[in-house]
């Protein structure tokens, strides 16, 4: 039974190991998928984690805070953790997510931001492609956007198409594109009200958190503007660089909106302690996703090791 026991045990551990890329000897860039995860890889590394499924974390939580259809982790060359996902003072903060906060249909009041109010959530609904080619690999998922009222069967008002593409940027970065599509499957239109946060986010490594009230957060958010996470707040910069030491080391992320975007350059919330910002384009007026015409929205991302300079800047955002 023990030897059974042992073996168990070791296979695991190479399963897991493959999963998390350390053993993985396929070359360039490519995906792997699972029932619960799909990975994009360049070589033995990982860069993201997508989550089909709830992880394991979420067990630990209250049932309302569980969530599928986002992105954690988020990996820097090196291998340094990005984001964080359901952080103690943010449960429903999950790495790299979208999400609306303040809306209604008919009236009837929607929350799939703050999920403790029981008003919607958010689930992935299948993998419709997988995207392997020279130089670039990615995927394209479906989410489901459902209301939930206090009785009677859980609807969906929006279902919303992910395309994630990584693209080969050698040794010194990761970098991705991700393509939101959200089309309204309701009768009637969803309002996104106007409101001071709301929209495509990420939430950073934990160890980017101040631990007292009074205490300097140890990360840093910055805009193209050159305003930091006080000065930028509810302005309405081309990118937000995140970043900060972790494990010893400085790694960050570095969030470029793309022109076509609706209301571009949309406004932003960068949190005034806390390692999270939100490109919201609900800050100064509401809008409406109507039947017939989707929100699409598109975010470039490069990950990178070491502290941000204007060189390093500069070479972050000269797209391949």
């Amino acid at each position: 039974m023990r030897n059974l026991l042992i073996a168990g045990l070791m296979a695991f551990s190479i399963f897991s190991s493959n999963l998390l890329g350390q053993t993985d000897s396929k070359s360039g860039m490519h995906c792997i998928e699972t029932d619960d995860v799909i990975l994009l890889k360049r070589g033995s590394k990982t860069i993201l984690q997508y989550n089909k499924k709830p992880t394991e974390e979420s067990s630990k939580h209250e049932p309302y805070y569980t969530r599928s259809g986002y992105i954690h982790p988020l990996y820097s060359p090196s291998g340094k953790l990005i984001t964080g996902d359901y952080a103690a003072d943010h449960k429903h903060q999950h790495g790299l997510f979208f999400a609306w906060t303040k809306t209604n249909i008919e009236g009837r009041p929607l929350e799939f931001w703050n999920q403790k109010l029981k008003l919607g959530t958010i689930s992935y609904s299948s993998t419709e492609k997988i995207i392997e080619k020279e130089g670039a690999c990615g995927f394209e998922v479906k989410h489901l956007f459902m209301e939930t009222p206090g009785s009677g069967e859980a609807q969906p008002v929006l279902e919303e198409t992910w395309s994630v593409v990584a693209v080969d940027r050698g040794e010194e970065f990761f970098e991705f594109v991700i393509e939101s599509v959200q089309t309204c499957v309701s009768e009637s239109p969803i309002t996104v009200e106007k409101y001071h946060y709301g929209g495509m986010a990420i939430r950073g490594n934990t160890q980017w958190l101040a631990n007292a009230k009074d205490e300097k957060p140890p990360g840093f958010l910055e805009t193209s503007e050159n305003h930091d996470r006080i000065e930028g707040n509810h302005t309405r910069p081309n990118y937000v660089m995140m970043h900060g030491p972790v494990d010893g080391d400085h790694a960050g992320v570095l969030v470029e909106q793309d022109k076509e975007n609706f209301r571009y350059p949309q406004w932003v919330r960068l949190h005034p302690t806390k390692p999270y910002f939100v490109f919201a384009p609900m800050v100064e007026e509401p809008f409406q996703i109507k039947p017939g015409s989707p929100y699409k929205s598109r975010y470039r991302y490069v990950v990178f090791d070491g502290e941000p300079n204007a060189a390093m800047t500069a070479e972050m955002l000269n797209a391949k």
